[in-house]
């Protein structure tokens, strides 16, 4: 009887109240039905304490911190005890964050996407202005009259192609097009202003120009035109070069390192061009500068001014003839060291045994 006593489950008080016993009042499928309902009841209270305390399988205890797990059975006792209509507000207020989050980020990729589409109808207006400019000042120079619109506009271009985060623009814009127009010679053969010269041909120094650029602008001929041009200036002639170099340099696959580079060699013969001297006549095809004009006007002689000359062709060395030459230099060097060396010891005999003071040693 006591052992029966143990074992026989608990009666829900509600379903005993009624009545002083189950068995005498409600059938056998109500009291097995009432039994079964406690046993899940008890089954799911172990169940969600067990899920809330218990750590998940892939993490190590040694590798979970108490205070995560203290803030975890934290979360399980909030959410098993929290009420339905608090959690609900909770959860709307985590999709109200969550949307707001959302919303800053598309409203910061729309803000990047409205500065590089100012940047672009910039760039498109600034280069619809230095084309009419271009024009205008090719009419006035074909009419005869001063062309002085580019000059009002360079302050303007200088300032947006110094700008190095609107490079990209500029490139992709095809502002070097405009830029061409305006290195171009006008109509009477006259080259631009130095000055636009000079800003220009700077700032293309500055610009991550590649070959795709180059075809679209066409900015390179008009370059080309500028390093063959005796009237370029030697600094502007210089930069050109440079850029012409490194615009060519990727398309013949060239290296721009010194010790990759090929030099031609040739036989140099001295005596072929020990006298051989520019004639009159091949001085006079030259073109002069104005200095030398002025010069010839007063009849006075002008100083030579240092021209920029490459060589393409270097001559060979013959290191035995330098050896050579070495040599005899040193021969001769030593023969004129010990003529003077024999000078001054001849000097020191000389007043050493010549007559002294006291009158000593004299020749009578």
């Amino acid at each position: 009887m006591d052992s029966e006593h143990q074992h026989q489950p608990d009666i829900d008080p509600e379903l005993d109240a009624g009545s002083p016993g189950v068995s005498e009042h409600a059938s056998d499928e109500e009291n097995v039905f009432s039994l079964s309902a406690q046993k899940l009841d008890s089954n799911t209270v172990k169940t969600t304490q067990n899920r809330i305390r218990k750590p998940k399988k892939n993490h190590s205890p040694a590798t979970i911190e108490p205070s995560l797990l203290q803030n975890d059975e934290q979360e399980g006792e909030q959410t098993s005890f929290e009420d339905p209509q608090a959690r609900r507000r909770r959860l709307l207020e985590e999709k109200m964050d969550l949307a707001m989050k959302s919303k800053s980020t598309r409203r910061k990729r729309a803000d990047e996407d409205d500065l590089e589409r100012m940047q672009d109808d910039r760039i498109d207006e600034l280069k619809d202005q230095m084309i009419k400019a271009a024009n205008m000042d090719v009419e006035k120079n074909s009419q005869g009259q001063i062309a002085t619109e580019k000059l009002k506009l360079l302050p303007e271009v200088s300032s947006v192609l110094s700008k190095a985060d609107l490079a990209i623009s500029i490139l992709d814009n095809n502002l070097l097009e405009a830029v061409r127009l305006w290195l171009e010679p006008l109509p009477d053969a006259s080259m631009p202003a130095y000055q636009i010269q000079k800003e220009l041909i700077h700032a293309l120094t500055t610009l991550p120009i590649k070959t795709d650029h180059l075809i679209a602008s066409g900015i390179g001929k008009v370059l080309v035109f500028y390093q063959r041009s005796k009237r370029t200036e030697p600094l502007l002639k210089q930069l050109v070069d440079r850029l012409i170099g490194d615009w060519t340099r990727p398309i013949l696959n060239k290296s721009d390192s010194y010790k990759d580079r090929t030099i031609q060699f040739h036989e140099y013969n001295s005596a072929k061009f020990a006298n051989k001297l520019p004639s009159s006549r091949a001085r006079a095809k030259e073109p002069k500068t104005l200095y030398e004009q002025s010069a010839e006007r007063r009849k006075r002689a002008a100083i030579p001014s240092a021209r920029t000359s490459a060589y393409k062709i270097a001559p060979k060395v013959d290191p035995n003839l330098i050896r050579r030459q070495k040599g005899g230099t040193d021969e001769r060097f030593r023969r004129l060291n010990q003529k003077l060396t024999s000078m001054n010891l001849k000097k020191k005999s000389s007043k050493k045994g010549g007559p002294s003071i006291e009158g000593k040693n004299l020749a009578m």
